[in-house]
């Protein structure tokens, strides 16, 4: 039931909109990995407290929006296959979030503790895919006409 809305999405309203969320969505990852990067016992204890089961379902639930997101907007974009994987790449890991579990969560979470470097690392790749994401959702610029 979702096709008959897609026609609807190359309106130049619904265009705005959805690059609008693209770009929150871009911004929320970059915030997210830079966190990670400056502060990440702060990142850890804040995960702590917000690991549970309505936890999870919020995280996916993010993650599944955020996806489909990016996967809609990618048509509009001057990375279109780039923007479809990395949101198919997002919705997936959404829809299997609720799955791992609160205790899978909570242990994933202890193991960064210990290891800060590759949470680090993990960071420093957020922010390089929400800049990733970021660029591709910039208009395309014209051709230059100079002979």
């Amino acid at each position: 039931m979702l096709w008959p809305y897609l026609d609807r999405l190359g309106d130049e309203s619904n265009g705005r909109r959805l690059r609008s969320l693209a770009r929150v969505v871009a911004g929320v990852i970059v915030a997210l990995g830079v966190a990670a990067v400056v502060t990440p016992d702060t990142v850890i204890a804040i995960g702590r407290h917000l690991v549970s089961l309505s936890g999870l379902c919020a995280a996916a639930a993010f993650r599944v929006g955020a996806g489909l997101v990016l996967i809609l907007v990618a048509r509009e974009s001057r990375a279109p296959a780039t923007l479809r994987a990395i949101g198919a790449v997002v919705l997936v890991a959404g829809v299997a979030t609720p799955f791992f579990g609160v205790d899978a969560a909570r242990a994933r979470l202890d193991w960064e503790a210990a290891h800060l470097a590759f949470f680090r690392g993990e960071g420093a790749a957020f922010v390089f895919l929400g800049g990733l994401i970021a660029s591709a959702l910039q208009r395309h610029r014209p051709a230059s006409t100079q002979p």
